[in-house]
């Protein structure tokens, strides 16, 4: 039996240990897709917007008509004193006696324009909350799309760098075979040996990098931190950047930051009407309806039907809210010039970042090659005997160096990209793209 149990524990290690290394391939419109749905950012503001929601619906149903119904059996006594008569020959109480009551009360308001203007504050507050959600996700989304270059700018630097500590490794064991034949010296392997070392030194630190970057991708995306990723979309060509003018004009239009500021200050206005307008009259319906009598047998029913106009005469909260509503609004109109100014500074900054970026491309890539070419002239040379070492180490270390610029500058051109949809609102397609 114990060896059975020891079995079995030993199949379910293995099983588990082989489904937590499972690599999972991911890309960036999975990754955008687990971010909103399971990420924190998106879900609280869905929250928000949910209960902005709540509230328009319970102003709407303060606008509809309210109903109350109860049955009522009991037992009393009643001083007759009390209401100022008496009976002869009776006590002032009458009783104890029982009695049955069942009631119907209702209440509509006919016309109160602060309450209408109250649910329309908060119809507009719930439209500013759903555009504060749209943003919430394109924040989210070029988040995620961010965190996903720099985790392919990680995986393309080792990738590099294993290349490279595969070459030195080479040159290494070519300087001890030149030096064993007599044809080199001790100096070409210590400096061979040191480049094997300085390149394994670099390939540590580009994984250690790979795996923050995979880290904090997964983070973002609210998913175990412990999976083993595989990225498996490549850097995206970037187009060349639109013009200023244009990318201005699509963000005014696309950028749900500003629809939102425009839906809070007309919830601010429509807030300051609702507020003034409770100095108006308000008319309102009551009924009343009783089905009472001592007993079951003998109910009979009475009503009550009624309008209600009321005046305030002195409310000394309503100059209050009239206050407090003004500033609200003013509030509101200076973060909406300030949120307009900001959305043109990102606009322009992303243009300004993306035209960098890809001139930096294209500064790299010609680095690149000459340095590849440089390095097979000092290889050359060395092969033919007309080189030294230190000449081929130094054509090694700038031709690592071009590479190394080259993949920061295309993965700096791809986030800038992603930065540019995010100010003009074209982020707006991925995050419907991935749903």
């Amino acid at each position: 039996m114990c060896g059975r149990k020891l079995f079995l524990g030993i199949f379910i290690g293995v099983f588990t240990t082989q489904v937590s290394a499972e690599t999972f391939r991911l890309s960036l419109p999975n990754a955008i897709q687990q971010a909103l749905h399971a990420g924190t950012a998106a879900a609280l503001a869905r929250s928000a917007e949910e209960r902005a929601r709540i509230a328009r619906a319970e102003a709407f149903a303060d606008l509809l008509p309210q109903a109350d119904a109860r049955i009522i059996r009991y037992n009393q006594s009643i001083n007759l004193q009390t209401f100022g008569f008496s009976l002869p020959g009776q006590p002032p109480v009458v009783g104890p006696f029982n009695v049955t009551d069942a009631q119907l009360a209702g209440a509509m308001q006919l016309f109160n324009l602060a309450a209408l203007r109250h649910y329309q504050s908060l119809s507009a507050g719930a439209e500013a909350s759903s555009y504060a959600a749209q943003q919430a996700e394109n924040d989210v989304t070029a988040a995620v799309a961010r965190l996903y270059v720099l985790a392919q700018r990680a995986g393309t630097q080792v990738a590099s760098r294993e290349t490279d500590v595969d070459l030195f490794q080479r040159l290494l064991r070519v300087a001890k075979d030149e030096f064993q034949a007599g044809t080199g010296t001790r100096l070409d392997v210590a400096q061979a040996t040191v480049q094997v070392d300085r390149a394994r030194q670099a390939l540590l630190i580009a994984q250690n990098d790979q795996r923050q970057a995979i880290l904090a991708l997964l983070n973002a995306m609210g998913s175990d931190q412990a999976a083993d990723v595989t990225l498996i979309d490549p850097l995206p060509p970037t187009p060349a950047p639109p013009p200023v003018d244009a990318a201005l004009s699509t963000a005014r239009q696309q950028r749900p930051e500003l629809k939102e500021m425009l839906a809070r200050e007309r919830e601010a206005s429509l807030a300051l009407a609702a507020a003034r307008d409770r100095r108006l009259p308000s008319l309102g319906l009551d009924f009343v309806g009783d089905y009472s009598g001592n007993r079951t047998t003998d109910l009979l029913w009475t009503r009550r039907i009624a309008g209600t106009v009321g005046v305030p005469l002195f409310r000394a909260d309503i100059n209050a809210d009239i206050a407090r509503a003004k500033a609200k609004l003013h509030d509101a109109q200076i973060e909406t010039a300030q949120q307009q100014r900001d959305v043109e500074q990102d606009v322009r900054r992303a243009v300004m970042n993306l035209e960098n970026a890809q001139a930096r491309v294209a500064v790299a890539t010609e680095g690149s090659q000459l340095a590849q070419e440089a390095l097979t002239v000092a290889r050359d040379r060395r092969s033919a005997g007309f080189g030294s070492a230190v000449e081929v180490d130094r054509a090694q270390d700038i031709y690592r160096q071009a590479r190394e610029d080259l993949i920061a500058a295309q993965a700096d051109a791809a986030a800038a990209l992603f930065d540019l949809q995010h100010a003009t609102g074209d982020i707006r397609r991925l995050v419907e793209g991935a749903r």
